[in-house]
């Protein structure tokens, strides 16, 4: 079996680490013959860092589906129309907003104006980049999210709107970007099927591969659109509930 699993407040702890017990129980997934592929919405630079020893070589689906790397070479690259990014630009400096906005390019955070943000980032002329493979556009809104009606309205069809309760900001992908797609051209790649899949998340961003796989687990933390699809409900993240869910699945 195959276990898909998200970062961010599933595998992680809220302080950005795995715990004993989720290392030990993943320790006996592998040992078992199992793989394990990490699902995230990180950029690529920031999953290394949170990642344990033994998962380093996992295959990593970044970005939302956006991309999948499977040792440190990308075989699935899915980025957002140029011709989306730019409209995005352009519709947005019409409007006369003044918001953040970032875009993910080459593994790089551009920013079109300087803000406190965690993580390195480069300020530039994003009108000068539209051009170039970007797997996220982001809509930063570091004083809360307000009315983004007409934002929401402005966004191509061939894009896809993520917004999320959990941050405050606003993801611009691909519009066949997501997870599931994404894992199941790693399956397809490798001769698997999503029905030995089992996946595990807690955000708007799982809802798709928790859903499809054979059985889609949900983090007692999960937003309740990622409960209703799930098979199971595990302890939330802090609570080990990867561990719970591996232990169940060991028998």
């Amino acid at each position: 079996m195959l276990l898909a699993l998200d970062l961010d407040d599933t595998l992680l702890h809220t302080d950005k680490h795995v715990s004993p017990a989720n290392l030990a129980a993943l320790d006996c997934w592998l040992a078992a013959g199992h793989e394990v592929v990490i699902a995230t919405g990180r950029p690529p630079r920031s999953v290394e860092p949170v990642l344990p020893r033994l998962l380093h070589h996992a295959p990593r689906i970044v970005y939302n589906g956006a991309q999948t790397i499977v040792d440190s070479e990308v075989v699935y690259a899915n980025p957002l129309p140029a011709a989306d990014v730019r409209w995005m630009l352009e519709w947005t400096a019409r409007s006369g907003e003044t918001w953040y906005i970032g875009l993910e390019i080459e593994d790089q955070l551009f920013v079109n104006r300087p803000f406190a943000k965690a993580g390195a980032l480069e300020v530039a002329d994003l009108l000068q980049l539209w051009e170039q493979p970007a797997y996220k556009m982001i809509f930063f809104f570091p004083d809360g999210r307000g009315d983004i009606a007409d934002l929401m309205a402005a966004v191509p069809p061939t894009t896809r709107t993520l917004v999320t309760p959990k941050f405050s900001i606003v993801q611009l992908c691909a519009y066949d970007a997501d997870k599931s797609t994404a894992l199941l051209q790693l399956l397809q790649q490798r001769g698997q099927s999503i029905a030995d899949v089992v996946a595990i998340g807690d955000d708007i961003n799982d809802i798709e591969m928790v859903r499809a796989s054979g059985i889609g687990v949900a983090v007692e933390n999960a937003l309740p659109d990622v409960k209703a699809v799930a098979d199971w409900v595990v302890p939330c993240n802090d609570a080990d509930g990867v561990a719970h869910a591996i232990h169940r699945l060991l028998g």
